[in-house]
């Protein structure tokens, strides 16, 4: 009989912590499903309008009347925006030795991510 309890009481020990466990884990998915559905994302790629060549380190402003934000194209002139309230963006390219360029216009729907790619002018000074 002494052995029973002492088994008892060492799965009471785990009890408490797999308990609070699945609380966590329960709390962790309603959110998660709490969130589904209402935000999208926009990517693309930002090339050069005379060679066609892909632009690294263009500096991307996204905003809309909901939000802004910014991010960088990729050595491949890729870029990637997530966590975007559905609206209608204006997203502005700039890179030194390029012209500053403003596209307005890219809706962003939840659950989705759009495809939307640029081109950008060099400056003629250069």
């Amino acid at each position: 009989m002494a052995h029973a309890t002492i088994t008892m009481r060492k799965l009471s020990i785990f009890r408490r912590p797999l308990i609070l466990l699945a609380v966590i884990a329960a709390l962790a998915l309603q959110a998660s499903f709490a969130r589904a559905g209402t935000l999208g994302g926009i990517a693309g790629v930002i090339t050069d309008a005379k060679s066609g060549a892909p632009v690294a380190g263009v500096r991307l402003r996204i905003d809309s009347p909901s939000q802004s934000l910014t991010t960088t194209t990729d050595v491949h002139g890729h870029y990637i925006a997530f966590s975007l309230q559905p609206d209608d963006y204006t997203v502005t390219a700039q890179k030194e030795g390029y012209s500053t360029e403003s596209f307005v216009g890219n809706s962003v729907y939840a659950d989705q991510t759009q495809q939307y790619d640029f081109t950008i002018d060099p400056n003629s000074a250069m």
